[in-house]
């Protein structure tokens, strides 16, 4: 899933994976600090990318937890409003808005890259990366992804275009909220790997 090699191959699409959305105080939605990381990074790495060769932006991420409150958008299109915000032509940015679930988007992904042989980088946050290199690597269905895929950690990327968010990203792993995340990802992988 990632090598070394991968840096030197051209990819068809980035593919940012969906997390968790929160409520503004005028009811409309954005991502939460975590999430908003993935698509800050999506949109570093598309605007770096896109110079050297076409690459198609991909948000990813329906409903999910949310689909029992009446007002909540997809999280995908909460990602493309913000990337569009961030300044990315909206008409650049594809939504993938019915997967409901990492499962489901990894599936997602299967489909769209082998209909025409394609590779994707996916950007999702470094406690959420183990969890899909286990899934990828047990669930049967999903191990044509390993030579498809190269994982990126958003936090990463994120050094590597701003140093100025540093300290930022340094306080969000000390916050007990990450760490909650943390366990979760790893009660998660324990799940999958007992299948």
């Amino acid at each position: 899933m990632q090598s070394k090699n991968n840096k030197n191959k051209k990819f068809s699409a980035i593919v940012i994976l969906g997390g968790l959305l929160k409520k503004k105080s005028n009811k409309s939605w954005k991502t939460d600090r975590f999430n908003y990381i993935r698509v800050l990074a999506g949109c570093y790495l598309y605007k770096d990318l896109i110079k050297s060769y076409p690459i198609k932006l991909i948000v990813s991420g329906g409903k999910g937890i949310y689909k029992n409150i009446p007002d909540v958008p997809p999280v995908a299109t909460v990602m493309k409003k913000e990337l569009v915000q961030l300044g990315i032509p909206e008409k650049e940015v594809v939504e993938e808005n019915k997967t409901a679930s990492t499962y489901r988007e990894l599936l997602w992904l299967k489909k769209f890259l082998n209909k025409k042989q394609e590779r994707a980088i996916v950007i999702s946050n470094s406690y959420h990366l183990p969890r899909i290199k286990v899934m990828i690597g047990l669930i049967q269905e999903l191990q044509v992804l390993k030579n498809s895929l190269f994982l990126v950690s958003a936090e990463k990327i994120i050094l590597k275009y701003n140093e100025k968010l540093k300290s930022k990203l340094e306080k969000n792993k000390k916050d007990p909220k990450m760490k909650e995340k943390f366990i979760q990802e790893i009660m998660k992988i324990v799940e999958f790997s007992g299948r």
